[in-house]
């Protein structure tokens, strides 16, 4: 889910590329230098090989990223037991038999038989799940802001080791609490990966790919699912599994480092444009395109004063931006509850968990399609309405159903929370300027952690009623489908690089519609930068 979980979309410079034709060789008669959308559009293309290649190798790393979140799924599950009595055992309850009357059938298949967490100690694994998004509720805030000021790369990889290293130290403990705080420490880094991948994904390519891309990043969300289930069917016992988890996250670091750059917008605002260049020469001699002579043409990139703005604080003295920011972090919070709700459900809908597994990723696979296709035709806000009604309405359908009933009702529930999950990273960050994007987008991933951390106490209310939990998922799904009509719609329009850019922009709006400012009405917080020759 998102996790994650993130996220870029149209960011241009307040120009609309809309008018320029990308197959024109001839760049806008402009003194003043080119917007990194500019210079994609005419000189490096909206997407080519090199960009397609960038794309799916930072993508990838939301594969180890799902292996670390979810992989609790397997090695925290009730495992086989069995009687040892020659009678057999009268009730069928574990927590009603004698210790000498029952048996694990492999004491290491999950930390549930290796440290006896049934019946009384249940409550620990719960903690420990509560403990992983609580450090995901960090991870997410604090490498967010460290992908602004730092870069797109190094917090991406930095929340990679943190997370691999927790996983590390979570398999080789021999007790449950050292175990309880490294779950801490996974979830840290689970947090800040998808803020800093997902934006480093996507920056270097045309706005045209972006929405359509932006969404596709979580079939390696749903696809890690996958693969983490057929893994599970091999590796049976939990620190085994673990370590696998930890070596294929290692492995990803270092084949992936190599091959990637940095963003050339964050280099941009970072007040590094050679650099920024740089990248995006490489990128237009990867894609095939002829080089002039002298290089690229030279950047325009923002004032100092409206660069350095990158902490979400400063969205905050603006009521339009305010608004967005406490809407999606709601919206965020539910998508986050739920989802995670009915993930933790998964083991409970009988059958085999590792099918179930399978079934609720390629419904998620579905999900995307469904949301690719659908903000570009509906447009972002009424796609987000739609998602949240069928999430609403499939869990309440499903609190009063049973058997396959309930399992086909729940993973209608699990379409359209997942794909909403996914959309809201696109949506978000859209709604916000460059300057504070990822800023933004780590805030509202660290309000949806809250979401994570109360999932397992909302199960805990089918002790109550047994549809309770259900009730609760499908009311939070609606709440968060009216906050959504909020919001306006960002299809098809100029993003901004910088808060006064973006504040302008929604002064100008209707409930539902951007307006389309001129690019002169930001050449004030502008400055050209010298020619760079290669």
């Amino acid at each position: 889910g998102v996790t994650v979980l993130e996220m870029i979309a149209s960011t241009s410079s307040g120009i609309d590329l809309r008018g320029y034709d990308d197959d024109d060789s001839t760049q806008p008669s402009r003194d003043d230098g080119l917007t990194v959308e500019e210079l994609i559009s005419l000189h490096v293309g909206e997407l080519g090989r090199a960009q397609l290649r960038h794309f799916v190798c930072t993508s990838f790393s939301w594969t180890p990223t799902v292996f670390m979140t979810l992989m609790s799924v397997f090695t925290e599950r009730d495992p086989a037991w069995r009687c040892v009595t020659p009678d057999g055992c009268v009730g069928g309850d574990i927590c009603s038999l004698n210790k000498d009357e029952w048996e694990w059938v492999s004491k290491s298949a999950s930390i549930r038989s290796e440290w006896n967490l049934i019946c009384g100690d249940d409550w620990k694994v719960s903690a420990a799940d509560s403990m992983f998004f609580a450090g995901f509720f960090f991870g997410a805030g604090i490498v967010g802001q460290l992908a602004d000021s730092r870069g797109r790369k190094p917090a991406m990889y930095f929340s990679l080791v943190v997370g691999g290293v927790g996983s590390a130290i979570s398999a080789a403990v021999s007790s449950f609490w050292p175990y309880f705080w490294s779950k801490f420490i996974i979830g840290f880094g689970c947090g800040g990966v998808g803020v800093a991948s997902f934006v480093l994904s996507i920056e270097p390519i045309g706005a045209k790919w972006r929405s359509r891309l932006g969404i596709a990043t979580q079939y390696w969300w749903a696809s890690g699912i996958v693969l983490m289930s057929l893994v599970a069917m091999g590796i049976t016992e939990w620190r085994a599994y673990t370590t696998f988890v930890v070596v294929s996250t290692a492995l990803y670091c270092v084949v992936s480092a190599p091959l990637l750059n940095e963003s050339p917008k964050w280099l941009l605002i970072a007040g590094k444009p050679e650099k920024a260049l740089e990248v995006l020469t490489a990128l237009a001699k990867g894609n095939g395109q002829i080089i002039p002579p002298r290089g690229l043409p030279r950047l325009k990139r923002l004032t100092v004063s409206s660069a350095g703005s990158t902490s979400i604080a400063a969205v905050l003295p603006h009521p339009a931006l305010r608004t967005r920011l406490f809407a999606m972090s709601f919206i965020f919070f539910v998508n986050s509850a739920v989802y995670y709700g009915l993930s933790l459900n998964v083991g409970s809908l009988g059958g085999s968990i590792y099918l179930n597994n399978i079934l609720s990723a390629l419904v998620e696979m579905v999900s995307y399609a469904f949301a690719q296709v659908s903000v570009e035709k509906v447009g972002r806000k009424h796609t987000l309405m739609f998602l949240l009604s069928v999430a609403g309405a499939g869990c309440l359908v499903s609190g009063f159903t049973t058997g396959g009933g309930q399992t086909a009702v729940a993973l209608v529930g699990r379409f359209g929370i997942a794909a909403a999950f996914n959309m809201v990273f696109l949506y978000t960050t859209e709604l916000f300027p460059t300057v504070v994007r990822s800023a933004a987008l780590g805030t509202c991933s660290l309000v949806a952690r809250l979401g994570g951390i109360i999932a397992p106490q909302i199960i805990l209310l089918q002790t109550l009623s047994p549809s309770l939990p259900f009730i609760v998922f499908g009311g939070a799904s609606a709440a968060a489908c009216f906050v959504t009509t909020y919001l306006a719609e960002t299809k098809g329009v100029t993003m901004q690089d910088t808060i006064e850019g973006a504040v302008r922009q929604a002064q100008a709006t209707s409930s539902s519609n951007f307006y389309q400012l001129s690019a002169e009405d930001f050449e004030e917080d502008e400055e050209t930068l010298p020619n760079t020759d290669f």
